[in-house]
Protein backbone atom coordinates (compact mmCIF):
# COMPACT_ATOMS: atom_id res chain seq x y z
CA UNK A 1 0.00 0.00 0.00
CA UNK A 2 0.87 3.55 -0.61
CA UNK A 3 -0.05 6.84 1.23
CA UNK A 4 0.29 10.38 -0.74
CA UNK A 5 -1.44 13.74 0.72
CA UNK A 6 -3.64 15.79 -1.32
CA UNK A 7 -5.48 19.22 -0.78
CA UNK A 8 -8.39 19.80 -2.98
CA UNK A 9 -10.19 23.18 -2.50
CA UNK A 10 -8.66 23.68 0.95
CA UNK A 11 -8.99 20.52 2.40
CA UNK A 12 -6.52 17.80 3.24
CA UNK A 13 -6.73 14.39 2.25
CA UNK A 14 -4.39 11.13 2.95
CA UNK A 15 -4.70 8.96 -0.53
CA UNK A 16 -4.29 5.31 0.32
CA UNK A 17 -3.40 3.07 -2.84
CA UNK A 18 -3.10 -0.76 -3.49
CA UNK A 19 0.48 -1.64 -4.73
CA UNK A 20 0.36 -5.12 -6.37
CA UNK A 21 -3.53 -4.88 -7.90
CA UNK A 22 -5.89 -2.53 -9.68
CA UNK A 23 -8.10 -0.95 -7.60
CA UNK A 24 -12.11 -1.92 -8.03
CA UNK A 25 -13.79 1.32 -6.50
CA UNK A 26 -12.53 4.07 -4.59
CA UNK A 27 -13.92 5.32 -1.02
CA UNK A 28 -13.82 8.72 0.34
CA UNK A 29 -14.39 9.19 4.33
CA UNK A 30 -15.52 11.33 6.33
CA UNK A 31 -14.56 11.22 9.92
CA UNK A 32 -16.18 12.00 13.57
CA UNK A 33 -16.63 14.45 15.85
CA UNK A 34 -13.33 16.54 16.45
CA UNK A 35 -11.70 13.86 14.14
CA UNK A 36 -9.22 14.09 10.92
CA UNK A 37 -8.99 11.62 8.31
CA UNK A 38 -5.72 10.18 9.54
CA UNK A 39 -7.38 8.34 12.63
CA UNK A 40 -8.11 5.35 10.12
CA UNK A 41 -4.73 4.47 9.29
CA UNK A 42 -5.06 0.83 10.97
CA UNK A 43 -8.50 0.23 8.88
CA UNK A 44 -7.42 2.11 5.52
CA UNK A 45 -4.25 -0.11 5.30
CA UNK A 46 -6.37 -3.12 5.84
CA UNK A 47 -9.37 -2.18 3.49
CA UNK A 48 -6.86 -1.21 0.56
CA UNK A 49 -5.15 -4.14 0.62
CA UNK A 50 -8.52 -5.65 -1.12
CA UNK A 51 -8.05 -3.36 -4.24
CA UNK A 52 -9.45 -0.33 -3.11
CA UNK A 53 -8.23 3.72 -3.41
CA UNK A 54 -9.22 5.30 -0.48
CA UNK A 55 -9.60 9.22 0.05
CA UNK A 56 -9.57 10.04 3.89
CA UNK A 57 -10.23 13.80 4.08
CA UNK A 58 -10.43 16.66 6.90
CA UNK A 59 -13.86 18.60 7.31
CA UNK A 60 -12.81 22.24 7.08
CA UNK A 61 -11.87 23.42 10.71
CA UNK A 62 -10.17 19.92 11.12
CA UNK A 63 -7.25 18.40 11.00
CA UNK A 64 -4.89 20.18 8.50
CA UNK A 65 -7.80 21.38 6.69
CA UNK A 66 -7.15 24.77 8.94
CA UNK A 67 -5.15 27.31 6.31
CA UNK A 68 -8.04 29.50 5.91
CA UNK A 69 -9.67 29.06 9.25
CA UNK A 70 -9.10 28.57 12.98
CA UNK A 71 -9.73 25.30 14.16
CA UNK A 72 -12.93 24.03 14.76
CA UNK A 73 -14.71 26.60 12.32
CA UNK A 74 -17.05 25.35 9.63
CA UNK A 75 -20.51 24.54 8.70
CA UNK A 76 -22.05 21.41 7.89
CA UNK A 77 -22.86 22.62 4.54
CA UNK A 78 -18.91 22.67 3.38
CA UNK A 79 -18.39 19.69 5.28
CA UNK A 80 -21.16 18.08 2.79
CA UNK A 81 -19.72 20.06 -0.31
CA UNK A 82 -16.01 18.84 0.73
CA UNK A 83 -17.47 14.97 0.27
CA UNK A 84 -18.76 16.09 -2.79
CA UNK A 85 -15.60 18.05 -3.73
CA UNK A 86 -13.15 14.60 -3.10
CA UNK A 87 -15.74 12.37 -4.60
CA UNK A 88 -15.51 14.57 -8.31
CA UNK A 89 -11.96 14.99 -7.83
CA UNK A 90 -11.35 11.04 -7.18
CA UNK A 91 -13.85 9.99 -9.93
CA UNK A 92 -11.93 12.51 -12.63
CA UNK A 93 -8.54 11.10 -11.19
CA UNK A 94 -9.27 7.91 -11.24
CA UNK A 95 -12.21 6.88 -13.09
CA UNK A 96 -13.53 4.01 -10.36
CA UNK A 97 -16.94 3.93 -8.99
CA UNK A 98 -16.92 6.25 -5.71
CA UNK A 99 -18.89 5.87 -2.30
CA UNK A 100 -18.79 8.25 0.17
CA UNK A 101 -17.96 6.51 3.77
CA UNK A 102 -19.27 8.48 6.78
CA UNK A 103 -18.22 7.67 10.31
CA UNK A 104 -20.15 8.62 13.37
CA UNK A 105 -20.51 12.57 12.81
CA UNK A 106 -19.16 12.53 9.71
CA UNK A 107 -22.59 10.85 8.18
CA UNK A 108 -24.01 13.93 8.14
CA UNK A 109 -21.97 15.20 5.48
CA UNK A 110 -21.62 11.64 3.17
CA UNK A 111 -25.40 11.29 3.47
CA UNK A 112 -25.87 14.61 2.38
CA UNK A 113 -23.94 14.51 -0.42
CA UNK A 114 -25.54 11.24 -2.02
CA UNK A 115 -26.99 13.52 -4.67
CA UNK A 116 -23.74 13.74 -6.09
CA UNK A 117 -23.02 12.83 -9.63
CA UNK A 118 -19.96 11.20 -8.71
CA UNK A 119 -20.78 9.16 -6.23
CA UNK A 120 -22.89 5.19 -6.93
CA UNK A 121 -23.73 5.11 -3.13
CA UNK A 122 -22.95 6.09 1.10
CA UNK A 123 -21.87 4.04 3.78
CA UNK A 124 -23.20 5.37 6.99
CA UNK A 125 -21.13 4.29 10.37
CA UNK A 126 -22.68 5.07 14.05
CA UNK A 127 -25.27 7.60 13.98
CA UNK A 128 -28.32 8.51 13.54
CA UNK A 129 -27.26 12.24 12.10
CA UNK A 130 -28.97 12.57 9.09
CA UNK A 131 -29.36 15.96 8.11
CA UNK A 132 -33.32 16.75 6.88
CA UNK A 133 -34.37 14.00 8.24
CA UNK A 134 -38.46 14.38 10.03
CA UNK A 135 -37.09 12.93 12.96
CA UNK A 136 -33.90 14.77 13.15
CA UNK A 137 -35.44 18.15 12.23
CA UNK A 138 -38.12 17.32 15.16
CA UNK A 139 -35.33 17.10 17.65
CA UNK A 140 -33.79 20.06 16.70
CA UNK A 141 -36.35 22.55 16.16
CA UNK A 142 -35.43 25.14 19.24
CA UNK A 143 -32.36 25.69 17.16
CA UNK A 144 -34.63 27.43 14.95
CA UNK A 145 -36.39 29.77 17.08
CA UNK A 146 -35.50 33.49 17.41
CA UNK A 147 -34.26 34.04 20.39
CA UNK A 148 -31.31 31.04 19.45
CA UNK A 149 -31.04 32.46 16.09
CA UNK A 150 -30.58 35.91 17.81
CA UNK A 151 -28.16 34.41 20.16
CA UNK A 152 -25.80 32.84 17.46
CA UNK A 153 -25.77 35.92 15.54
CA UNK A 154 -24.75 38.17 18.12
CA UNK A 155 -22.06 35.36 19.60
CA UNK A 156 -21.79 32.70 17.64
CA UNK A 157 -18.02 32.45 17.11
CA UNK A 158 -17.41 33.50 20.23
CA UNK A 159 -19.37 30.97 22.00
CA UNK A 160 -17.47 27.80 22.19
CA UNK A 161 -18.45 24.06 22.43
CA UNK A 162 -16.10 22.13 25.07
CA UNK A 163 -16.28 18.49 23.43
CA UNK A 164 -15.05 16.38 25.88
CA UNK A 165 -17.18 18.38 28.20
CA UNK A 166 -20.16 17.57 26.38
CA UNK A 167 -19.20 13.93 24.84
CA UNK A 168 -17.73 11.56 26.67
CA UNK A 169 -15.25 10.11 24.52
CA UNK A 170 -14.04 6.93 26.92
CA UNK A 171 -18.16 5.85 26.67
CA UNK A 172 -17.82 6.42 22.96
CA UNK A 173 -14.82 4.68 22.13
CA UNK A 174 -16.35 2.30 24.62
CA UNK A 175 -12.91 1.45 26.48
CA UNK A 176 -11.37 4.04 29.70
CA UNK A 177 -8.46 5.45 28.43
CA UNK A 178 -10.15 6.54 24.95
CA UNK A 179 -9.88 10.04 25.56
CA UNK A 180 -6.25 10.54 27.03
CA UNK A 181 -5.09 8.48 23.95
CA UNK A 182 -6.98 10.98 21.62
CA UNK A 183 -5.35 14.14 23.89
CA UNK A 184 -2.01 12.76 22.58
CA UNK A 185 -2.82 13.15 18.65
CA UNK A 186 -2.46 16.75 18.23
CA UNK A 187 -4.59 16.83 15.18
CA UNK A 188 -7.61 16.36 16.99
CA UNK A 189 -10.09 19.60 17.66
CA UNK A 190 -11.04 20.27 21.42
CA UNK A 191 -13.97 23.08 20.78
CA UNK A 192 -16.41 23.95 18.34
CA UNK A 193 -17.88 27.60 18.23
CA UNK A 194 -21.19 27.91 18.98
CA UNK A 195 -22.61 29.14 14.90
CA UNK A 196 -20.51 26.03 13.54
CA UNK A 197 -22.24 23.40 15.93
CA UNK A 198 -25.54 24.79 15.07
CA UNK A 199 -24.98 24.71 11.18
CA UNK A 200 -25.17 20.96 12.21
CA UNK A 201 -27.95 21.05 13.64
CA UNK A 202 -29.97 23.52 10.83
CA UNK A 203 -28.69 21.96 7.74
CA UNK A 204 -30.50 20.58 5.10
CA UNK A 205 -29.69 18.75 2.24
CA UNK A 206 -30.36 20.00 -1.25
CA UNK A 207 -32.03 16.74 -2.42
CA UNK A 208 -34.66 15.07 0.20
CA UNK A 209 -33.63 11.65 1.32
CA UNK A 210 -37.17 10.78 0.45
CA UNK A 211 -36.14 11.41 -3.15
CA UNK A 212 -33.11 9.67 -2.71
CA UNK A 213 -32.67 6.44 -5.55
CA UNK A 214 -29.01 5.17 -4.75
CA UNK A 215 -28.07 2.40 -2.53
CA UNK A 216 -27.09 3.19 1.41
CA UNK A 217 -25.19 0.50 3.98
CA UNK A 218 -26.10 2.00 7.56
CA UNK A 219 -24.37 0.05 10.03
CA UNK A 220 -23.89 -0.09 13.85
CA UNK A 221 -23.28 -1.96 16.63
CA UNK A 222 -25.45 -3.42 18.59
CA UNK A 223 -23.57 -1.29 21.91
CA UNK A 224 -23.17 1.92 20.49
CA UNK A 225 -23.86 4.21 23.56
CA UNK A 226 -24.86 7.11 21.15
CA UNK A 227 -27.89 5.40 19.50
CA UNK A 228 -31.25 5.28 21.54
CA UNK A 229 -32.99 1.87 20.35
CA UNK A 230 -35.30 2.01 17.71
CA UNK A 231 -33.81 5.32 16.58
CA UNK A 232 -31.57 3.47 13.92
CA UNK A 233 -34.96 1.71 11.91
CA UNK A 234 -36.85 5.47 12.24
CA UNK A 235 -34.17 6.55 10.77
CA UNK A 236 -33.55 4.07 8.47
CA UNK A 237 -37.29 4.44 7.46
CA UNK A 238 -36.87 7.93 6.21
CA UNK A 239 -34.00 7.40 3.74
CA UNK A 240 -35.67 6.44 0.26
CA UNK A 241 -34.09 3.94 -2.19
CA UNK A 242 -32.34 0.56 -1.66
CA UNK A 243 -31.35 1.07 1.74
CA UNK A 244 -29.28 -1.96 4.30
CA UNK A 245 -29.15 -1.92 8.07
CA UNK A 246 -26.63 -4.09 9.07
CA UNK A 247 -26.13 -4.55 13.05
CA UNK A 248 -22.81 -5.59 14.40
CA UNK A 249 -23.48 -7.91 17.59
CA UNK A 250 -21.62 -6.84 20.87
CA UNK A 251 -20.00 -3.67 18.94
CA UNK A 252 -19.80 -0.29 20.17
CA UNK A 253 -18.84 2.66 18.02
CA UNK A 254 -15.77 2.60 16.24
CA UNK A 255 -16.63 -0.19 13.85
CA UNK A 256 -13.52 0.62 11.92
CA UNK A 257 -11.06 0.95 14.63
CA UNK A 258 -12.13 -1.86 16.80
CA UNK A 259 -13.98 -4.23 14.52
CA UNK A 260 -11.73 -3.89 11.47
CA UNK A 261 -11.76 -7.19 9.29
CA UNK A 262 -15.24 -7.43 10.04
CA UNK A 263 -16.42 -4.21 9.16
CA UNK A 264 -13.95 -4.10 5.93
CA UNK A 265 -15.95 -7.37 5.02
CA UNK A 266 -19.16 -5.50 4.92
CA UNK A 267 -18.19 -2.29 3.00
CA UNK A 268 -16.06 -3.99 0.58
CA UNK A 269 -19.55 -6.68 -0.22
CA UNK A 270 -21.41 -3.47 -0.35
CA UNK A 271 -19.45 -1.71 -2.69
CA UNK A 272 -18.51 -4.79 -4.92
CA UNK A 273 -22.49 -5.46 -5.41
CA UNK A 274 -23.20 -1.63 -6.31
CA UNK A 275 -20.22 -0.19 -8.36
Amino acid sequence: MKTESHIVNDLHATRYTPEDQEAKYALVISHGLGGHGGIYNAFCAHHAAKGVEIWSFDAPGHGLSTSTRPRGQFTMEEWAQGTRDFAAHVKAKTGLPVFALGSSLGVSAAISAIDSPDLSGVICMGSVAVPGSPTIKAMTEAWRSEPVQELLTQFGRALRLDLPLFFDFDEDYGFKGAYEAKKQDPLNTWSYDLASWASILNYVPPIPLSENTKPVLYTAGSKDPNIPEGALELIVAEIAGPVTLKIFEDATHQLMLFNTEEYSDCVHTFCLENA
